[in-house]
């Protein structure tokens, strides 16, 4: 089954994080954590792998993998 994976290193952790707008599972979270720092996380649960999240991405950190 295919699900999509954060680099957080690539990652810029947007408070606007475009990718999180996108998913209309819910799948991609954000979570504030001070006025320009957000933690993007991926609910493995939620993600169907539609791949919709990986072309909204500015920074190319999300990929789609096999599990």
């Amino acid at each position: 089954m295919k699900k999509a994976v954060l680099d957080k290193n690539v990652c810029d952790r947007s408070p606007f994080c475009p990718a999180s707008r996108s998913c209309k599972f819910g799948a991609i979270k954000r979570n504030v954590i001070g006025f320009f720092d957000v933690e993007i996380e991926i609910d493995k649960e939620k993600c169907t792998g539609c791949g919709v999240c990986t072309k909204f991405c500015p920074q190319g950190a999300i990929k789609i993998v096999e599990e």
